[in-house]
């Protein structure tokens, strides 16, 4: 995994960041994501009701501290759900292979037995994603949902996460402080005389 693809997690005093996010993607990408096409009121809505603690929400940023994509993880009880979105500049790079295990992982070392996604039968990306990590796939109709059976958490499982977490805060902070720093040598350029 490059640094590229290393995952962050979200926390609540991200919301504006994600929100963000949402509200970039196109009017049939938000339809492939959430079911239906949301208007920016209603991501607005979504991303207020959204629970960290509960939830698991992991991204993948690029340099400027962008979200490149992001899943989010709705545990419900004995199972979980994830719905997974992607920007179009950074499609076919594997961020949606590298979220989804992160997730997994997340599950796996919370005891959650299973993991589901629901989505539109028309999402070839997450049709190709679920199938790829081993999802029983069930079509009906217009919709279809993909199924995966959780192993139980190991000493690994438990390390990789730690792992995981580490590289990724470590990652974001280096990231915020190159932010930081190129701001900084901005201010104490000579500004140019007109």
């Amino acid at each position: 995994m490059t640094a590229s693809s290393t995952t962050v997690r979200l926390h609540s005093a991200d919301r504006p960041t994600l929100q963000r996010h949402f509200t970039s993607l196109g009017d049939n990408d938000r339809r492939l994501r959430f079911g239906a096409r949301l208007s920016d009121e209603g991501i607005e809505s979504y991303v207020a009701r959204l629970d960290f603690e509960r939830d698991g929400l992991f991204a993948v940023q690029d340099e400027a501290l962008e979200l490149l994509a992001v899943v989010h993880v709705a545990v419900t009880g004995e199972s979980a759900e994830l719905g997974l979105s992607v920007v179009e500049r950074a499609r076919g790079k594997g961020l949606g292979t590298v979220l989804f295990r992160r997730a997994v992982t997340f599950l796996r070392n919370r005891g959650t037995p299973e993991v589901f996604v629901h989505c539109l039968s028309e999402n070839g990306a997450m049709m190709h994603l679920a199938r790829k990590s081993g999802m029983r796939i069930v079509y009906s109709g217009g919709e279809s949902d993909g199924r995966l059976a959780i192993e139980p958490a190991t000493a690994d499982s438990f390390i990789n996460e730690w792992l995981d977490d580490q590289k990724g805060r470590t990652v974001q902070a280096l990231r915020k402080n190159a932010q930081a720093a190129q701001s900084f040598f901005s201010m104490l350029e000579p500004r140019s005389r007109s």
